[in-house]
């Protein structure tokens, strides 16, 4: 066993100049892990406009402009990086649109690829792939373990099971072949084990292993929150449909009227922020909403410190790594039910509260509820930075990840010295 585990980490969501929060979890976990590993860094970055460019072909002016954002967006990333000592590469490579082949990603990413792989291994002689999501990060890695000889372990943070594997057969056959075949497979909550083993995968070979949040100490020790007589509501996530901003805003509305003091602040940016404002000046509330657009992970610290309510309604939602992080200032927090991080927290705790998926008049009662009763704000905060305290640090990520590794290389060593059967 090396002293030191030389990994090859492949994943293509990880911060850039253009999306400097993009992946942050990733990015946090291989920070975490290098007090045990030499970690390099390859970030696939799929060439091909997105169709929300194309929707906009019937005015031209908006086309164009969408266009040269594009373009800017394309220059600004680097083909290579370093951070800290950490070489981080961004081949570039191109495929169908998601909608149509997301499954496929990984295949046609190896292809343009493949030779960078293999020049690092030759360079750097890897002991370990450890790719970020089953497509395309998984297939990649599997199709270069064949040349390297190394083991494969394939983190699913939930695309893969909420979006990848019901896309179609060929989506479903991509995700549970590299899910079947992978050497160890991680999952970031409950509900997406147990969406792993639906696929086929031996529960056995599959671990869960939590994300962390790592707040500066400076804002743990601050008492902002509840300043005045109005509250905060706030979320963090990328401007896209999924994620709820929209049935805040709505529910806002509602509970205006009532009479309550709000103020909503919303952090990230994306597709759907042009809506978002046009909805919040619809209802009348635009003057309460508040548009803080894309921040770096250690300012969105702030945001967090100055809420009173975390609240991300969001579906297909495997886990949500901004409700720990909420929670490991003391915020009470807001998320759906069915979903698998939300679930996983109220199970641990009393710590979140539940409201329907896209039902903005359940959201608004579960808000309402909160906002009545401060006590119950400050213990389900209490009772939140007790559990991500416990059980939702990077420190304990990193230790588990590397058990996995290390699990990983004694089986793989064992397969070659003729002590284990090789798996089909």
């Amino acid at each position: 066993m090396p002293e030191r585990i030389k990994v090859l980490t492949i994943s293509d969501i990880f911060p850039n100049p253009a999306r400097p929060a993009f992946g942050i979890f990733v990015e946090r976990s291989v920070h975490h892990l290098r007090a045990d590993c030499d970690q390099t860094i390859v970030v696939p970055y799929r060439i091909f406009p997105p169709t929300r460019i194309f929707r906009s072909l019937p005015r031209p002016a908006r086309f164009l402009d969408a266009w040269r954002h594009w373009v800017r967006e394309v220059r600004s990333i680097p083909r290579k990086s370093n951070d800290d000592g950490m070489e981080i590469f961004f081949p570039r490579y191109t495929s169908p649109p998601r909608q149509v082949l997301h499954g496929l990603w990984g295949f046609f990413a190896y292809a343009f690829i493949r030779n960078l792989l293999s020049r690092l291994h030759r360079h750097l002689s890897f002991d370990l792939i450890h790719a970020h999501y089953a497509s395309p990060g998984g297939a990649i890695a599997l199709l270069a373990a064949r040349r390297m000889k190394v083991p494969v372990v394939v983190s699913v943070h939930g695309a893969d099971v909420t979006f990848t594997s019901r896309q179609g057969a060929i989506g479903r056959s991509t995700i549970r072949w590299v899910l079947g075949t992978a050497d160890a497979v991680l999952a970031n909550s409950s509900w997406t084990r147990d969406q792993i083993v639906g696929l086929g995968v031996p529960a056995d070979r599959v671990r869960i292993v939590r994300l962390g949040a790592d707040p500066p100490d400076e804002i743990v020790s601050s008492h902002a929150g509840e300043r005045g007589d109005t509250l905060t509501l706030l979320t963090v996530g990328y401007l896209d449909e999924r994620k709820g901003h929209r049935y805040v805003i709505e529910a806002m509305r509602e509970l205006v009227e009532e009479g309550c003091r709000l103020r909503y602040v919303i952090v990230g940016g994306g597709p759907q922020g042009t809506s978002l404002r046009r909805l919040a000046e619809h209802l009348g509330i635009a003057d309460r909403v508040q548009f803080e657009g894309t921040k770096l992970h250690a300012e969105v610290w702030r945001y967090f410190d100055e809420c009173d309510i975390f609240v991300m309604p969001s579906w297909k939602e495997a886990f949500g790594l901004v409700y720990i992080e909420a929670l490991a200032l003391g915020k009470p927090v807001v998320g759906c039910r069915g979903e698998g991080g939300p679930e996983d927290l109220h199970s641990l705790g009393d710590c979140i509260q539940l409201v329907e998926p896209r039902n903005a008049r359940s959201l608004a009662a579960g808000l309402r509820e909160l906002i009545r009763d401060p006590e119950k704000r400050r213990r389900m905060g209490s009772i939140g930075r007790a559990i991500v305290r416990e059980q939702f640090t990077w420190e304990l990520h990193a230790s588990r990840t590397v058990e996995v590794y290390q699990r990983a290389l004694e089986e793989a060593n064992g397969r070659r010295e003729g002590l284990h059967p090789v798996r089909s």
